[in-house]
């Protein structure tokens, strides 16, 4: 073979080798993702990538670390089953706990079974109820999205009486992870935004009103009839983001056989950014679109797409284009907090590798799974239903808290 013949079928030999050669190692990053009811904590570098999920709902505020958790709270009677529950925030630093919400809903029922069943008495700890008690209070609690020290949720009750028709209720709800209360939207965006908010949220409201009581659409009637069993309501909503700015989400509560158990979701209403908002932009996305969800840090990008049903590919990509494939996650995720020099310490990252350990050893008892939700379609409004109230096949008993809780009653 001719010198420049074999030189050159030597350097193309040298090429597909090249391409055959693995990859460069990732971008060296390290982030924590929060995606449903798990925090996925992930290292990239050069020793390839790491991903470790635990059953754990962290929140960041103020530039620390909390954990939020949701318990039982059995008041139970031997002919009663009373289930609340309530949420906790642990700073991760301090180990402390917080009673963040209480649910008045189930220990007023609980108040009112008390006074009228005075020859009934509370169930111990390992005592069970009637097979078929006469009551049945339950409420279910869903964290929806956290901003700052803003922590948006969802709210379900159930109440059965043998004998009378059942109560249902939904709403939605803002509590302030540093002081436990529930502020109003003046609160949270200013008494000149909230007076706005308010007149905007009720004008909307309206408007979805009256479009159904003037439809002719025979798929509208249901709705015409039901509508009229919402009410607006000032306190029931979440905070939202629009293009990467505040908003205020707004959804009417119903009430009565028709309409108790759904609320009605009205169009989110953008708000101008207040002071805060700057710490509650930490981790949101940069950009979303057909081509997936995008977070963009120290020169390279994670990205996240939705495969199937509620799942989520996550993966990295350099300056160049390249990616790497982190995890598939249970859904999609909510914010990705940066785990870097400037923003986790070594107490912080202690901190942090404890949390997930502990989460780690907590039975399916104590953890608490996001809730499954059925639309129902009322013509062109839809309403979020509550199915778990309706469709319980048996009582449920309370949970036990975990061993690191401490909280003083």
């Amino acid at each position: 073979m001719p010198r420049t013949a074999a030189s050159a079928a030597f350097a193309l030999l040298l090429a597909a080798a090249a391409c055959r050669r693995p990859h460069e190692a990732p971008p060296a990053g390290e982030f924590l993702v929060l995606a449903g009811d798990s925090t996925f904590w992930v290292h990239t570098g050069a020793e390839g990538i790491r991903s470790r999920g635990s059953p754990l709902h962290l929140a960041r505020y103020g530039g620390r670390y909390y954990e939020v958790y949701i318990t039982d709270d059995d008041r139970s009677y031997t002919d009663a089953l009373i289930v609340g529950q309530q949420m906790y925030r642990r700073d991760l630093l301090s180990d402390d706990s917080a009673l963040v919400f209480e649910d008045t809903t189930i220990s007023h029922i609980a108040r009112w079974y008390g006074r009228s069943h005075p020859n009934d008495h509370p169930l111990d700890v390992d005592d069970e109820p009637e097979a078929e008690p006469h009551v049945s209070a339950q409420s279910e609690l869903e964290t929806v999205a956290q901003h700052a020290q803003y922590l948006s949720y969802e709210y379900k009750a159930d109440l059965t009486v043998t004998g009378s028709e059942e109560w249902h209720t939904a709403r939605r709800g803002v509590v302030d992870l540093r002081t436990a209360r529930a502020p109003t939207v003046a609160d949270i965006f200013g008494s000149s935004n909230g007076q706005y908010i308010l007149r905007r949220g009720r004008a909307l409201f309206t408007q979805a009103r009256d479009s159904l009581r003037a439809s002719r659409d025979s798929s509208s009637r249901d709705a015409a009839r039901a509508i009229g069993d919402f009410r607006f309501d000032d306190a029931s909503f979440n905070i939202a983001e629009v293009n990467g700015a505040p908003a205020v989400k707004f959804y009417a509560p119903g009430h009565g056989a028709r309409a108790g158990g759904y609320a009605l979701p009205l169009p989110p209403i953008p708000v101008s950014a207040p002071g805060w908002w700057e710490d509650a932009r930490d981790g949101l996305p940069a950009a979303g679109g057909a081509s997936g969800i995008r977070w963009l840090h120290a020169g390279y990008r994670v990205v996240a797409r939705s495969i199937r049903g509620d799942s989520a590919l996550l993966s990295l990509e350099d300056s160049t284009g390249h990616q790497w494939r982190i995890a598939e996650l249970p859904a999609l995720p909510r914010r990705i907090f940066w785990v870097d020099s400037t923003s986790a310490d070594s107490a912080t990252r202690r901190a942090l590798a404890r949390a997930f350990d502990e989460a780690a050893l907590y039975s399916d008892e104590v953890r608490v799974a996001s809730a499954r939700m059925r639309r129902v379609q009322f013509g062109s409004m839809r309403l979020v239903a509550d199915s778990r109230g309706r469709e319980r096949t048996g009582p449920r008993r309370g949970r036990e808290l975990p061993l690191r809780t401490r909280v003083l009653k």
